[in-house]
């Protein structure tokens, strides 16, 4: 029984096998841990302390070059936070969908690795236990199948009901159990979907918001609007028992809307978000039924175009298990839609020593890879190492993003064309440190002749490449050529 990491343009996928693996590759020992740190070394390492920082800086130089992955980036895990693998517990517990059991068992292991002594779990894997954190693990390792009286959910629920259970989770966690069946919606404080359909020059319009931001309350407001929520199961009836200290049919919900512990009240509800999400309340229950439709629809175009130009990728895991949870709603588990969002899970699941997590993007490829390349190339032993640096170019030149995404200005979208994404080409989000750090990597590799025989030193821009991509480029100064 092996796991080995499966690479394709930046793409990272943990698949397993059932076949011991008897010689895994350095990229699988360096990330697993198969072998003790110090004990097993790449080709020509070893353990012989260095005698000079530039032996040092060599010895480094070629163990990075044998962790690169084969399609030319550095991987690496880029998990932390706690509360994303419940977002995809909970989804595809709604809509059906299956984990692999050996992916479940390692999800299982991760969690419990990460529990506290107290009984909870943080908002990050760092933080203090909090009903956040706690609550929505707790419903995640249910959901996998461990029973209320395995000794860490008993652990688990005592924490929780020693701090009042989790009538006091923020909004996020309200929304989440919301979804599962076991948080009544009139618990939460309103998502208005129909503010999607303001005008862009009105300043609260949802599409000035940050990217990010917006892309997770896009869905999150569509999902809202349908109350999607998951069937009354046995679990569902037996975890509204086991999360509260009171009866879950006698719990005044309407009240809970801005009841949040403090355990996870970082800043005061002011007094004017209580009178906007009071008002907001009282329209709830008098919402047009034809303008919610509308809204419904304009997000749900939204939605897809996200997924679509982002190869069901999403822009981050929040909202990737938000749309997949609205494909479903929407579309179908069986339509191509669904589909496709379940392969994309692969994407942001990351196995490491102490379990398998999911990660707070597909990825820091890119972002990592190009760092790499100017720390290698400062320590003057770029030729050392030529065969990783023409792997490194190779990923650089794969990962730009071609295109321009289109109908920008209805989506809400910017220039993409000629920049470089956080991750991955099929992420593709454009982002300005990422397009600088791709710029310098790309720009200190044009000095090599075993990369680029036939161009001098000084032609580090083209006017190929402004013409190409002249968003990135028309700032940098072009050489003087003879057909200009």
């Amino acid at each position: 029984m092996s796991w080995f990491l499966d690479v394709d343009r930046g793409r990272q996928v943990w698949r397993y096998s059932a076949e011991k693996i008897d010689k895994p590759s350095y990229v699988d020992i360096h990330h697993l841990r198969l072998e003790p740190p110090g004990t097993t070394f790449p080709p020509g390492i070893d353990s012989t302390p260095c005698d000079s920082p530039i032996s040092a800086a060599l010895k480094g130089v070629k163990y990075m070059s044998a962790v690169q992955t084969k399609d030319g980036h550095w991987a690496g895990d880029y998990g932390g936070p706690m509360f994303l693998l419940p977002g995809m517990i909970i989804t595809c517990y709604v809509t059906g969908h299956d984990l692999k059991p050996e992916q479940q068992q390692e999800i299982i292991r991760y969690l419990l690795n990460m529990q506290r002594e107290d009984g909870g779990w943080g908002i990050h894997i760092e933080g203090h236990s909090d009903i956040f954190g706690t609550s929505l693990q707790y419903v995640s390792l249910r959901i996998l199948g461990l029973p209320a009286d395995h000794p860490a959910i008993v652990k688990a629920r005592t924490f929780l009901h020693n701090n009042q259970g989790a009538l006091g989770i923020p909004s996020w966690g309200k929304f989440w159990l919301a979804v599962l069946g076991v948080y009544d919606w009139t618990g939460l404080n309103p998502i208005p979907i129909e503010m999607w359909l303001l005008p862009y020059w009105v300043p609260l319009c949802p599409g000035r918001m940050w990217c990010h931001c917006r892309m997770v309350y896009l869905p999150m407001s569509y999902i809202y609007a349908r109350r999607i929520t998951a069937k009354s199961t046995p679990l569902v009836l037996a975890l509204r028992r086991e999360l509260y200290t009171e009866k879950y049919e006698e719990i005044d919900w309407p009240k809970m809307c801005n009841n949040v512990s403090s355990l996870d009240m970082y800043n005061p509800h002011s007094a004017i978000l209580k009178v906007v999400n009071g008002v907001l309340w009282y329209y709830e229950k008098v919402a047009w039924g034809w303008l919610r439709k509308r809204a419904i629809d304009f997000t749900y175009d939204h939605i897809e175009y996200e997924d679509k130009q982002t190869k069901y990728i999403d822009i981050g895991p929040v909202n990737k298990t938000m749309n997949m949870l609205c494909a479903w709603d929407k579309e179908g588990k069986d339509s191509e839609a669904f589909r496709k969002h379940a392969d994309r899970l692969q994407d942001y699941l990351w196995l490491a020593h102490d379990g398998m997590k999911m990660q707070g993007y597909n990825g820091s490829q890119l972002w990592d890879s190009a760092f790499w390349v100017q720390a290698a190339i400062e320590t003057g032993l770029g030729d050392q190492i030529k065969n990783s640096l023409r792997l490194a170019h190779h990923y650089l030149e794969i990962t730009q993003v071609p295109l321009n995404t289109p109908n920008m200005e209805h989506y809400y979208r910017h220039i993409s064309k000629g920049a470089w994404p956080f991750s991955t080409v099929d992420h593709g989000w454009p982002i300005s440190d990422c397009t600088s750090e791709g710029t310098k990597a790309a720009l200190l590799l044009r000095q090599f002749s075993f990369i680029y025989p036939d161009l001098s030193v000084v032609q580090k821009v083209t006017r190929t490449d402004q013409e190409k991509y002249p968003n990135l480029v028309h700032h940098v100064p072009i050489p003087p050529s003879s057909d200009s």
